[in-house]
């Protein structure tokens, strides 16, 4: 028992010790920062896909007292609404049809991936109690690549399969431009740092593929597409020629 209360004790005093303990955080940081979001597509992104869910990964500089930001990173983007019916070609009555005349389930979904750069700048609110939490706001500047996943359940429909793929995909990609606008919170003892806000990608693309097999032609279409999404992350800063003081409550 006595054991049991010196460890809780132990404990209690060093929890105590790390809320105590006050950082300097206005030098210079690398900032790892690890992020999900939930979009809502526009324009022509609209007419293929649905809603989709975005797991994004960042790295940037954020300079010391200007709290300028630099960073490079790469966004995940998966959804489960497919509208168009690339399939439409092997259907009867409503049901996919395998090239041995069975019927056969197909599955489609979104796949995507955003890639580049970004820079910005953290407008600290109360600068000199905390300079590194307030509004964030950057531009993003990258590549957008979206297809169609197409997976046969049942490996019948050989038209959906190897390299066949690849005229029933829809794979486009161009250039696209993020804007990111919200608030950034670092904690002074560094064990809580989150950033939420609203961003809009908007992407001006053109199909990669020479010959959609069920357009009979190909794609050449310029194309606008557009990503609502609402962002929520947390990051891990790294400071360098760091400083420290004690402080006592």
């Amino acid at each position: 028992m006595r054991l049991f209360l010196s460890l809780i004790l132990i404990l209690s005093l060093g929890f105590q010790s790390l809320a105590q303990k006050k950082y300097d955080n206005d030098v210079h940081a690398i900032y790892l920062n690890f992020s999900g979001a939930y979009q809502i597509p526009k324009g022509d992104m609209a007419v293929r896909y649905g809603n989709n869910s975005n797991i994004g990964l960042q790295t940037e500089w954020i300079t010391g007292k200007s709290n300028l930001i630099f960073g490079l990173g790469a966004q995940f983007l998966y959804g489960t609404k497919v509208k168009e019916n690339v399939e439409r070609l092997f259907l009867v009555q409503g049901v996919m049809l395998g090239t041995d005349q069975t019927a056969t389930a197909l599955y489609k979904k979104e796949r995507a991936l955003l890639y580049g750069v970004h820079f910005g700048k953290l407008f600290a609110i109360e600068h000199e109690k905390n300079p590194r939490s307030g509004i964030r706001a950057t531009l993003g500047v990258g590549m957008l690549r979206h297809w169609i996943k197409i997976t046969d359940e049942f490996k019948s429909a050989n038209q959906f399969q190897g390299d066949y793929l690849k005229g029933y995909d829809r794979l486009t990609a161009g250039l696209a431009l993020t804007p990111f606008l919200g608030y950034q919170y670092t904690s002074l003892n560094r064990y809580l740092n989150l950033t939420i806000g609203v961003e809009y990608t908007a992407a001006f693309t053109r199909s990669q593929r020479s010959w959609d097999y069920d357009l009979f032609g190909a794609d050449t279409k310029n194309r606008k597409d557009g990503l609502w999404g609402l962002r929520f992350g947390f990051s891990l800063p790294i400071y360098v020629g760091d400083s420290e003081s004690d402080v006592v409550y």
